[in-house]
């Protein structure tokens, strides 16, 4: 971070997560020579190191996006030794958050499809990997993989994030749904409305 960078709210485990009136304002700006990236917010379930339920990632910047090493643990069980789809799925959408840093702009989950190629494995390391493949307007289009030691990849994915303005989160929400070219979302879809906001400035 930058000398004069405000810094996040800090939480005690247990506490209740900030509002987002609270937590936006304070949001880490992130110098672009820094390879380590904050955590979205204190208690984000897929960064967050005050969420005792949530996966603690960390991620770096590198040349080609960000990268993470991650092992799931048996809080995220699925079937036996495997990890869970759904906790596979909110780790790579928390990892898309982290490109953000590098775009310099608020953004929510549109659209996140991945392909389980081989099982996901409980209390086993894997490399997660996530760049910016195209953007197109308000679209990013992102990609991820997920490898095992034996640089296998074990599961790919893809998203479409939708850049937004900092009234998407403080705004009343309405179900209208609002056009790839309409202003900054203010009016987010239903389905937006259920994502977890990506509130990332680099």
């Amino acid at each position: 971070m930058t000398e004069d960078t405000p810094r996040t709210g800090t939480h005690e485990p247990g506490s209740e997560p900030c509002e987002a009136e609270d937590s936006i304002p304070t949001f880490p700006v992130v110098a672009s020579e820094s390879a380590d990236l904050p955590p979205h917010h204190d208690h984000c379930l897929g960064c967050g190191p005050a969420n005792p339920h949530g996966h603690q990632l960390r991620v770096r910047r590198d040349a080609h996006g960000v990268h993470a090493h991650h092992r799931f643990d048996a809080r995220h069980v699925g079937a036996p030794t495997i990890a869970h789809g759904g906790a596979v799925a909110t780790v790579l959408d928390d990892l898309f958050g982290f490109l953000l840093y590098t775009v310099g702009e608020l953004a929510v989950t549109r659209h996140l499809a991945i392909d389980y190629l081989a099982p996901v494995l409980l209390d086993t390391p894997y490399t997660l990997r996530a760049h910016i493949h195209a953007r197109d307007g308000r679209k990013l289009h992102l990609r991820a993989t997920i490898e095992n030691d034996h640089a296998h990849v074990v599961t790919t994915a893809t998203a479409v994030f939708l850049i937004v303005d900092i009234d998407h989160f403080l705004t009343p929400r309405h179900t209208t749904p609002h056009t790839d070219n309409a202003p900054a979302a203010t009016t987010p879809t239903a389905h937006e409305d259920q994502q977890r906001p990506h509130m990332d400035r680099p």
